[in-house]
């Protein structure tokens, strides 16, 4: 299953968890956790982790690697991190239409459950699929577990976006970007790369097809990317303003940003 451990972070000495809120993020390709107190500002645990493919088996393998994982709870919640979703204006979405159109858009998606979010707060709604057997394992094993897609999740991260504001969390080999301009989405999508121009092909071609100027956005990213990495250094030849997004957890041993959705995971459920 070439099962990867990328991260792992555990008390040194026993601490007691008060409160403990358990943040999961899930995509075709990985697994992370963490665990916090309710405030999401001190850190107990955390994992991450990734695989060809993330099945119900390898989440079983990593669960069973990290029983605290499955301890109790004050509240579970779960990020579903899967790039194919549809976003749709309220006044457009009709929940009996939701499945003709994600066949409409991506066809039909055998073994998956397709599932529509509202987001209020931007008139939307995100309607996303989910592989059947990881939900309904999940939903056993979490039974009191909330659940959001990434998109609604990181819209509920967004201040201020004018003159422009480009949003980036990045992955091992893909990267999700919301772009937005005078406080409106312009394009909430996920992208494969595989070296750093693939990332700024991406990046320009959006900025020049709703024109934002590169001297101009905001551009703040967050997720597994280096400062000192050939790929930040290609951003910032490209753009002034950039900014990392960094988790409000103390005393980690790594760079904040690579633990920003889990934060935001477990800000959310606080």
């Amino acid at each position: 299953m070439n099962l990867k451990k990328l991260f792992q972070i555990s008390p040194e000495s026993s601490v007691e968890m008060i409160q403990p809120v358990l943040s999961m993020s899930i995509g075709e390709k990985h697994f992370s956790f963490a665990i916090s107190n309710a405030q999401a500002n001190q850190l107990y645990h955390l994992a991450s982790f990734s695989a060809d493919e993330m099945t119900t088996e390898v989440l079983a393998e990593i669960l069973s690697l990290h029983p605290e994982a499955s301890a109790a709870f004050y509240k579970v919640s779960v990020c579903y991190n899967y790039p194919q979703h549809v976003l749709v204006p309220q006044e457009f979405y009709k929940s009996e239409n939701a499945g003709d159109l994600w066949k409409a858009v991506h066809g039909i998606s055998a073994g998956k459950n397709i599932i529509s979010e509202s987001t209020p707060q931007w008139q939307l709604n995100d309607v996303y699929t989910v592989p059947q057997d990881i939900q309904q394992f999940l939903m056993r094993r979490y039974p009191s577990a909330s659940y959001k897609s990434f998109t609604s999740l990181a819209l509920k991260q967004t201040g201020s976006s004018e003159p422009g504001l480009l949003q980036i969390d990045f992955g091992v080999d893909e990267f999700q970007v919301l772009a937005f301009k005078q406080s409106k989405l312009l394009l909430a999508e996920s992208f494969s790369y595989s070296a750093p121009h693939d990332v700024l092909y991406h990046l320009l071609n959006i900025c020049n097809e709703y024109s934002l100027s590169q001297n101009e956005v905001q551009v703040n990213i967050s997720g597994l990317i280096d400062k000192d990495s050939a790929l930040f250094n290609e951003m910032y030849q490209y753009f002034i303003k950039i900014d990392f997004r960094n988790a409000t957890w103390n005393h980690v041993e790594y760079p904040l940003h690579f633990f920003t959705l889990l934060n935001d995971i477990a800000r959310c459920a606080s």
